[in-house]
């Protein structure tokens, strides 16, 4: 009686060998990720470590101290009051001024209007222009200030960009 060995089905060893490497990389790329958004600090022993959701949500049990407000920028006369920031920001913004920096183009306005909050709420003079190439499709470009030169708007975008984690501008015309 001699005993039979099972040959195993190619097709299942090269799905397993694929989800193995698909999986590993996914599982690599989060432990990159993930350390990039915890910040490490220096060594603390296993019984004064603070949990993930303790880490996360220190800010909002911390006292502010005076020199908490002297580290914020002041980019508007009223940080506290949302709508003197936006009428600050919005006099920066002059349709007499022939440039602009054109930072996306969306489809959606609520992403176009996400998008102008985000870089409001950073203290840019972010805006959107309606642009209809047909009666069918409308497009909301993100804008940021309006300049008087190409190498006004070029400087300030280059100076945005060095703040910003990845940051793509291009000066465009007003209009």
């Amino acid at each position: 009686m001699a005993e039979e060995k099972k040959e195993k089905n190619p097709r299942v060893l090269r799905l397993s060998l694929v989800f193995l490497v698909v999986f590993t990389i996914v599982f690599s790329l989060g432990v990159v990720v993930g350390k990039k958004f915890i910040p490490v600090d220096e060594p603390v022993s296993a019984e004064k470590s603070p949990g993930l959701l303790e880490k996360l949500f220190s800010f909002a049990s911390r006292e502010k101290t005076p020199s908490d407000e002297a580290e914020k920028p002041t980019i508007a006369p009223d940080e506290q009051d949302p709508s003197a920031r936006d009428k600050y920001l919005s006099a920066m913004i002059n349709p007499d001024h022939k440039y602009t920096i054109q930072i996306s183009s969306f489809l959606s306005k609520k992403v176009a209007n996400r998008t102008v909050r985000f870089y409001k709420d950073r203290g840019y003079p972010a805006f959107i222009r309606e642009y209809s190439p047909s009666e069918i499709t409308t497009f909301y470009r993100v804008r940021i200030g309006t300049f008087q030169s190409k190498e006004q708007a070029r400087e300030y975008g280059n100076e945005i960009k060095g703040r910003e984690r990845d940051f793509k501008f291009y000066v465009t015309v007003n209009d």
